[in-house]
C-alpha cells in the first residue's frame, strides 16, 4: 500500500478556487444573503421571548440582518465586544441561524455545566448537521464516544512506543533531514502526518498509511464542514430534502467500505472461530466497535455501514489536533529560541523516562507550550454550544426560553487580563508557573477540562479523546524539537494570521514553514 498522502482533489479543497476558506467564506456570506432571510425574518420577529436579554448590535431587522452576515467573519470581534460590554452577564447575537445567547464569565459556565441533558442538548449534532452529513444513527445511539472514552483512552500507554515509531516514521517521510533549509507547505503536511497518527489508533497497519483512506478521511471532514453550513443557511422544515442534496455520505460509504469491510469479516471469522478473545487479536478502533455493537442488546446492533461511519466521524475529530499543531508549529517558528529550553526538557525526560505516556506527561514546559498556543487561536469564538430544551435559569435569574441556542464566549474568557495577565501575549511559561502553585498541578494541563479552559468542552461532554490528542501533539512537538530547527522564511518573526468563518478558525493555509536538521551547538 502507498504511503498517506493527500491527494490533489483534497488539496484543492483547501487550496483551490471557491473551497480556498477565504472565497468559500465569503461565497456563503453570499449564499446566505439569498438563502437564509425567511429563516431570520422568522427568527428575528420570536425575538420578543429575548428581549429581556440586551442585545449586542442593532436591533432593526435590516440592521440585525446585517449584522448576521457579519457573524460570518468576524465572530471574535463581536464576542469580544460583548464579553468587554458585559462582564459576567449574558447577551444575545443575531446570526443567519436565529438568534444566539452568549454567557460570560465562569459562574455561568458552570451553570451550563452542571444542566441535565434534558435541559440542555450538546448542540454538535445539530450545527455539524450530522443526520444528514454522516448517518442518522450516530445522533441516537453514540456509541462510538464511549469507546473512545474507554477503550481508547485506556490503550494510549500500552500503544504509546508503536505510536511513537509511526510519528517518526511519517515526519521523517514528510519533512527531509536535510542540513540545508527545505520549505515545507504547513498545512497539508501536517494534516497527513496527524491524521497518519491518529489512524494508528484507529485503523492500524497497513491501512493508516494507505493513500486512498487517508484522502476519503481528509475529503470527508471538508465535506462535513462545507456541507453543515450550507444545510443551516436553509430554514429546519426543507432539511430533509436539503440534507439529501448536499451530503458526500454515500460516496464516502463506499469508499469506507471497500477499505473496512474486508477487515471487519476477517475479524468475525476469527472470532467465530477462535472465540472472542483469540491469540493476536488486534487492540485498536475498529475492533473495540466491533466488541461494543456485538456486546449490545441486539436492537441497538448496527450494520457494516454504520461502523464505518463510526471510523469516519472519529476521524473527524482529528481536524482540531491539526489546528492545533499547526498553531505551535508557527509559534516555534516565530520565536525559535523557545527551542532550546523546550529541548532541554524533552532531551532529559526521555533519556531519564524513554518514550512512554508517562515521560510526556512529565514535560511540563512543553504541555504549557501546546495549550498557550492552544489560549491564543483556539477552536472558534464561542464554546460550550446547547440548545434549550426546557425553559432554563441560569444563576443570575436570567431564564432562557426553549428552544434557543446558547454558547460561552471562549474568545473573551480566555484573553481576560483577570485570568491571564498580559492576555494578548504568548507566553508559554504561562501555565508552567500556573502549576507550581500548591494543589494546581493538575488543574492547568492542556487536556484538563474547567470552566476557564473550554477547548476540550466540559463536563459530561468534555472531549472524550482530548488524553489522545495532548499525547499525539506532544509526541509531535518532542520530535521535532530533537531533530530540527525550524524558522519563517526570511527569518520573519510575523505569525501568519488565521481565517475565521462561522465560528471555526483555521490556520493559515497558505503560510510556509522552513526545517533543517537540528545543528547541535
Amino acid at each position: 500500500m502507498s504511503s498517506c498522502m493527500i491527494s490533489k482533489k483534497a488539496r484543492n479543497l483547501f487550496s483551490g478556487h471557491i473551497s480556498d476558506i477565504k472565497d468559500f467564506r465569503a461565497s456563503i456570506a453570499a449564499l446566505g444573503f439569498f438563502l437564509s432571510p425567511l429563516k431570520f425574518v422568522k427568527a428575528y420577529y420570536e425575538r420578543a421571548k429575548l428581549d429581556h436579554i440586551a442585545t449586542l448590535g442593532p436591533d432593526g431587522l435590516l440592521n440585525s440582518y446585517g449584522a448576521a452576515l457579519r457573524w460570518v467573519t468576524n465572530a471574535t470581534d463581536i464576542v469580544e465586544e460583548g464579553y468587554r460590554l458585559y462582564p459576567g452577564e449574558i447577551f444575545k447575537v443575531p446570526t443567519v441561524d436565529g438568534w444566539q445567547v452568549v454567557v460570560n464569565g465562569t459562574r455561568l459556565i458552570e451553570d451550563i455545566k452542571q444542566a441535565s441533558d434534558e435541559q440542555l442538548l450538546d448542540a454538535t449534532n445539530e450545527t455539524l448537521q450530522t443526520r444528514y452529513t454522516m448517518h442518522p444513527e450516530l445522533v441516537p445511539n453514540p456509541y462510538h464516544i464511549d469507546v473512545i472514552r474507554t477503550s481508547l483512552t485506556r490503550s494510549i500507554g500500552a500503544r504509546f512506543a508503536d505510536m511513537h515509531d509511526e510519528v517518526q516514521k511519517v515526519i521523517s517521510k514528510k519533512i527531509p533531514v536535510t542540513d540545508d533549509w527545505t520549505e515545507i507547505d504547513t498545512f497539508p503536511t501536517v494534516l497527513g502526518i496527524v491524521f497518519r497518527a491518529v489512524d494508528y489508533f484507529f485503523v492500524g497497519l497497513p491501512l493508516c498509511r494507505d493513500r486512498d483512506w487517508c484522502d476519503l478521511n481528509i475529503t470527508f471532514m471538508i465535506e462535513v464542514f462545507i456541507n453543515s453550513t450550507i444545510i443551516n443557511l436553509f430554514p429546519k422544515f426543507t432539511h430533509p430534502v436539503v440534507g439529501r442534496i448536499f451530503t458526500g455520505r454515500k460516496s464516502a460509504m463506499r469508499r469506507a467500505i471497500k477499505h473496512l469491510q474486508p477487515i471487519i469479516q476477517e475479524r468475525l471469522k476469527m472470532q467465530e472461530q477462535f472465540g472472542k478473545e483469540w491469540v493476536d487479536k488486534p487492540n485498536d478502533f475498529i475492533q473495540w466497535l466491533i466488541d461494543a455493537q456485538q456486546n449490545a442488546p441486539l436492537s441497538q446492533r448496527t450494520s457494516m455501514e454504520v461502523i464505518c461511519i463510526r471510523v469516519l466521524a472519529a476521524n473527524f475529530a482529528a481536524m482540531h489536533t491539526t489546528s492545533a499543531f499547526i498553531h505551535a508549529l508557527f509559534h516555534l517558528a516565530s520565536r525559535p529560541e523557545l527551542a532550546e529550553p523546550l529541548r532541554k526538557e524533552v532531551q532529559t525526560t526521555v533519556e531519564r523516562e524513554g518514550w512512554t505516556k508517562d515521560s510526556m506527561v512529565q514535560m511540563r514546559l512543553l504541555d504549557s507550550f501546546l495549550k498557550e498556543s492552544e489560549r491564543l487561536n483556539g477552536v472558534g469564538a464561542i464554546g460550550l454550544q446547547r440548545k434549550v430544551l426546557r425553559d432554563f435559569t441560569f444563576s443570575n435569574g436570567i431564564t432562557v426560553p426553549a428552544g434557543t441556542m446558547i454558547s460561552a464566549s471562549t474568545w473573551g474568557l480566555q484573553r481576560d487580563d483577570e485570568i491571564y495577565p498580559n492576555s494578548n501575549e504568548f507566553n508559554p511559561y504561562r501555565f508552567y508557573e500556573m502549576r507550581s502553585h500548591d494543589g494546581e498541578g493538575s488543574k492547568h494541563q492542556l487536556a484538563t477540562p474547567n470552566s476557564e479552559w473550554l477547548t476540550f468542552e466540559q463536563g459530561r461532554h468534555a472531549c472524550p479523546g482530548r488524553l489522545l490528542a495532548s499525547a499525539e501533539l506532544k509526541v509531535m512537538m518532542a520530535h521535532i524539537l530533537l531533530n530540527y530547527d525550524v524558522k519563517f522564511p526570511n527569518d520573519s518573526r510575523r505569525f501568519p494570521p488565521s481565517f475565521e468563518f462561522s465560528n471555526v478558525f483555521w490556520p493559515n493555509h497558505t503560510a510556509k514553514v522552513l526545517f533543517r536538521k537540528r545543528k547541535m551547538d
